[in-house]
């Protein structure tokens, strides 16, 4: 019988978010036929699965983040993998959160034999450390797994550091579709809606998070010439209000412009819309749910170097994989305002630079980061 595996991936589109975009795109390379998906019933799921030349198992689940739901979301993740396992016989469970479908494939594993896989994306054992319950858990479900695949060589050592043995780590990074992300003319409808005509644009595409450090550019922009620069913010979030009041104590109001989200589709016009494309991502510290959450990775720096921009990035987590530093462009103490204000004001006066490090990203970006190389690692290595 032809094996049979079944991937959990936690989020999944019509869902927006980094883990489903990245199921999504390498999943587009797995055969249907015998690698099915078992994902939430999001709204406008419908439209997507038709055109979505995937195997995929709809199902009602919780999308609430109170412990509660979570553990219910578990219960019943597992029940329909148990229903499908019985008529499917999977030979292999890829797991897409260390928790919810970690306690799953376990549970596969112990009462059917089956192996699994987990994946995991930096700062989960910050975020529930001071659960020693969860902790225990987590350890369980990594020290039973296949293979565990971290998303940046920064997640693996955080694993590590779990005693687990690290011959059961195969680091697979997000990628980037280089037909989609590529370089283009700025284009001149967003020139107009934006009033940008002679202006330098300063880009960040993220969560409006605590770590995701708009709050950093700003107090730079404090310390940089703003006469020509506009600072465009793509994205939602609780830090929303917050960040527009920054924005009105610093005076920046006119030069920081809170986009939105964007839909996908639209994101590479973004993209080429700048001139540097900034994140400068850090450890959360001030929310209690998220405290020690990082950047495993960081897709958007790819999707930018993609684009042939120049990137800034801030030097903790897994950072170091997605941007080449001096390369691709910068990996800085953002922390330190006077850093990050040089750092830009070198790149905006330097336009051979930026040409220089948009064109080595570009290249880097096709040679080793799209998403079928990444698709055919995970299924070389993984089956």
């Amino acid at each position: 019988m032809k094996p049979k595996t079944l991937l959990i991936p936690g989020d999944f589109p019509p869902e927006v978010s980094g883990i489903a975009t990245y199921f999504y795109e390498i999943w587009k390379f797995y055969d249907p036929d015998s690698n099915h998906i078992l994902a939430a019933k999001y709204p406008g799921y419908q439209e997507f699965d038709k055109t979505a030349k995937l195997k995929i198992f709809r199902i009602h689940i919780p999308t609430g983040s109170s412990f509660f739901n979570k553990i219910l979301k578990s219960l019943l993740v597992t029940i329909h993998v148990f229903r499908l396992h019985l008529q499917y016989q999977y030979t292999g469970i890829h797991c897409g959160q260390v928790l919810s479908s970690g306690m799953t494939g376990w549970l596969m594993k112990k009462l059917f034999n089956v192996p699994y896989i987990v994946y995991v994306y930096g700062s989960e054992t910050y975020r529930f450390g001071k659960n020693k319950h969860l902790m225990r858990l987590i350890c369980t479900f990594l020290k039973d797994a296949t293979c565990i695949i971290p998303n940046s060589r920064f997640t693996k050592t955080e694993f590590l550091q779990l005693g687990i043995a690290e011959k059961k780590f195969r680091i697979i990074t997000p990628g980037v579709d280089t037909s989609r992300f590529s370089p283009k003319k700025r284009p001149q409808s967003l020139i107009t809606k934006y009033s940008l005509e002679g202006k330098q644009v300063l880009l960040t595409v993220a969560r409006l998070d605590e770590r995701k450090g708009h709050d950093r550019v700003m107090e730079a922009m404090t310390k940089l010439d703003c006469s020509h620069l506009v600072y465009l913010i793509v994205g939602k979030g609780k830090e929303k209000e917050r960040l527009k009041m920054l924005a009105a104590q610093k005076g920046l109001e006119e030069k920081i412009i809170f986009c939105g989200y964007v839909d996908d589709k639209q994101l590479p016009e973004y993209y080429n819309l700048c001139d540097i494309f900034i994140l400068l991502n850090r450890q959360t510290s001030k929310d209690e749910i998220l405290a020690g959450d990082y950047e495993g990775f960081g897709i958007v720096f790819l999707e930018a170097s993609a684009c042939g921009k120049p990137v800034i990035a801030g030097n903790y987590g897994g950072i170091a994989d997605a941007v080449e530093d001096q390369k691709s462009g910068f990996i800085i103490d953002c922390e330190n305002p006077d850093t990050v204000a040089t750092t830009v004001s070198f790149l905006l006066e330097n336009e051979d630079q930026r040409k220089k490090m948009g064109e080595y990203g570009r290249l880097r970006a096709s040679q080793s980061f799209t998403w079928e190389k990444i698709s055919q690692n995970l299924q070389k290595k993984n089956g």
